[in-house]
């Protein structure tokens, strides 16, 4: 069978047998929440493996692009978790739902090592052992939710893909993904444990849409900090496997907001991914603005120089409002300002929502 065919006939057999909503109905059980691997025994991590810098900026400002290939159609959906379905109706969830808090508060935490994961409070996310640690644990908890997820082991590391398929003929792929692996030393909070938080928050909520009309792909990328090698080893798993991507979105820390005024960089939008956004911008009035930018060396190069559509989201890193902790020990739980990256949260959530729900 064609990979295409396939791929999409895959999608529509794992909503049939798993979410039974082609009908645009959802189940009303709760679904289970995300919970983090606990151990009386809690072990000290030591030891590291060689690790350098990558999420540099070329530091330039463009400006927005007129242009929009975004996917995008606004409806309304439901939160399984906590709502019931309204009379088979496709209804567009709270982008900010009740357990959108703790879930960023447990992921960052168990990922910085200020709670364990299997017993083992982490130092940093550098060693093949750590990483490994955080892949396995990632794909747990997906498990807990219901959420199909696997590795994709590409020789020197691991990216986890998760999948919430289309409940109804896909028409194209999008892609979100964030590095999950750190410098040696760092704990890595706000690099990049922020940024895994809300994209599997982003699962989590996705996961709620009833009529669906798009595959997503949540990806949590290894080995961004010694050259960006998970997300170029994924893009081209994407170009071999024939993927119909749309779009590919990629965030790198998404925790810091010194001055309070909630604005997010749009890093090197593509044409239409500034407006997938900024579209969304008044259902979520957490988010102060978006602020474009040229910023370069992180994820989203990988896709784009496959030929991708792509964009970066991040902290203010090129108007200067961002992390001092930056590849430090200091790079801790307690400096991220989780008001910030809820928001951030939100506006994620809304943005593919409105791209793929069903009208």
């Amino acid at each position: 069978m064609d990979p295409l065919l396939h791929r999409l006939a895959q999608g529509v057999a794992i909503a049939l047998g798993t979410l039974a909503v082609l009908a645009c109905t959802q189940s009303s059980g709760p679904v289970s929440p995300w919970m983090m691997t606990t151990a009386s025994t809690l072990s000290s991590d030591v030891g590291s493996d060689s690790a350098g810098g990558s999420d540099s900026s070329d530091a330039a400002s463009g400006t927005p692009s007129e242009s929009s290939q975004g996917p995008g159609a606004t409806s309304g959906m439901q939160d399984t978790e906590n709502d019931a379905t309204t009379d088979g109706d496709c209804e567009v969830p709270d982008p900010s739902p009740a357990w959108q808090l703790e879930h960023l508060e447990d992921v960052v935490a168990a990922l910085s090592g200020e709670s364990p994961i299997d017993g083992v409070m982490l130092s940093d996310r550098a060693t093949a052992d750590r990483r490994a640690l955080v892949a396995t644990w990632l794909i747990e908890q997906y498990g807990v939710l219901g959420i199909a997820a696997e590795s994709h082991d590409y020789g020197s590391g691991t990216n986890v893909v998760a999948t919430v398929p289309a409940t109804m003929p896909s028409q194209g792929v999008l892609v979100l993904g964030a590095h999950y692996d750190s410098v040696a030393g760092a704990p890595g909070a706000n690099d990049n444990a922020t940024g895994v938080a809300v994209v599997t928050a982003a699962a989590r909520y996705l996961d709620t849409v009833p009529c669906r009309t798009h595959d997503v792909l949540l990806v949590a990328f290894d080995q961004e900090e010694v050259g960006l090698l998970g997300s170029a080893a994924f893009a081209a798993k994407l170009v071999a496997d024939r993927t119909p991507v749309i779009s590919v979105h990629t965030i790198d820390q998404l925790g810091w907001d010194a001055d309070g005024d909630r604005f997010i960089e749009i890093e090197r939008p593509d044409a239409g991914l500034f407006e997938f956004y900024d579209d969304v911008l008044m259902e979520v009035p957490a988010v102060g603005g978006l602020t474009v930018t040229d910023t370069g060396f992180t994820d989203h190069v990988s896709f784009r120089a496959a030929g991708f559509p792509a964009v970066g989201l991040t902290e203010e890193y090129v108007s200067g409002d961002t992390t001092p902790h930056y590849h430090l020990p200091s790079d801790t739980y307690d400096t991220v300002e989780f008001g910030f990256t809820t928001a951030a949260s939100s506006m994620v959530n809304r943005a593919f929502a409105t791209a793929i729900a069903s009208p």
